[in-house]
């Protein structure tokens, strides 16, 4: 159960900094921006790692993946509309 918790929360905290990293690119911090694309870049390819490790044996992984994702880009948009309001 704790790897499928895991697994979900790697990819919202992933999405969410995708989407903060976009934000920050078009203010024009390029080096944050880079920084934080290798953040994503690494939980992206751990979170990868674990849910390719005997897929076939547990296919919950890929459902926790995809949930997390959709929850991900949902927080993400939450970040992007409070980042919005604040640098107004």
């Amino acid at each position: 159960m704790t790897i499928y918790i895991l697994i979900f929360i790697c990819k919202i905290i992933e999405n969410t900094l995708s989407t903060l990293r976009i934000i920050i690119l078009s203010k024009g911090r390029k080096k944050l921006g880079a920084i934080l694309q290798g953040i994503v870049a690494t939980i992206w390819i751990f979170s990868a790692r674990i849910i390719i490790l005997n897929i076939n044996d547990d296919i919950m992984k890929i459902f926790a993946f995809i949930l997390g994702s959709i929850i991900g880009s949902y927080v993400g948009s939450l970040v992007e509309e409070h980042l919005l309001i604040k640098i107004k």
